[in-house]
């Protein structure tokens, strides 16, 4: 092999080849990820929806960059009750995909179900009114309009119900498993 540089270069490409099939091509055919959940259909916002606005104004002023929107089935995540585990499906309908992939601030994925509307609009106008010690900066210059829909986007980051009542059903048979 040392002294034939080529065969290097064609085994080298050769596994490239199965890397970008294996992780870009073959996630094309699989179902799960390229049908929406439940949860997925909830976030497909009409167009000129509160929530669709919202989501727009979320991008804008670059949210995803601390929060993400992904509860991964890792203890990390799991242990803080962040809730369901995300799916592929849950996704289906949001473009551009703001999973994030820095967690500065708590994940979003399913904020909606943690605060009321009150708390989301105080949290967004005065951060440290509602978590003390908070890093996160105040958009107490976006109008009322916007605030109303990003605080409509925010609680549309929800689970339906049924996908909530099974990660319970799933909480429950943990700490029953880890207390015997």
């Amino acid at each position: 092999m040392e002294r034939k540089p080529s065969a290097v270069l064609i085994v080298a490409l050769i596994l490239w080849m199965f890397g970008v099939a294996g992780t870009v091509i073959l996630p094309l055919f699989d179902n799960e990820i390229n049908s929406a959940t439940a949860s997925g259909e909830l976030r497909n916002y009409p167009e000129d929806s509160a929530e669709a606005r919202g989501r727009d104004i979320y991008i804008q002023n670059g949210c995803q960059t601390c929060h993400t929107q992904f509860v991964r089935a890792l203890p990390a995540d799991t242990n803080q009750n962040l809730g369901p585990v995300s799916k592929g499906g849950d996704y289906k309908y949001d473009l551009p995909h703001l999973l994030g992939s820095n967690r500065t601030g708590p994940d979003l994925m399913w904020v909606g179900l943690k605060y009321n509307e009150d708390w989301q609009r105080q949290h967004l106008i005065d951060p440290q009114s509602t978590s003390p010690g908070s890093i996160m900066p105040s958009f107490d210059y976006l109008t009322n309009q916007e605030l109303d829909d990003l605080v409509a986007y925010l609680m549309g980051l929800k689970p339906t119900e049924e996908r909530l009542e099974e990660y319970q059903k799933e909480r429950e048979e943990a700490k029953s498993t880890n207390n015997n």
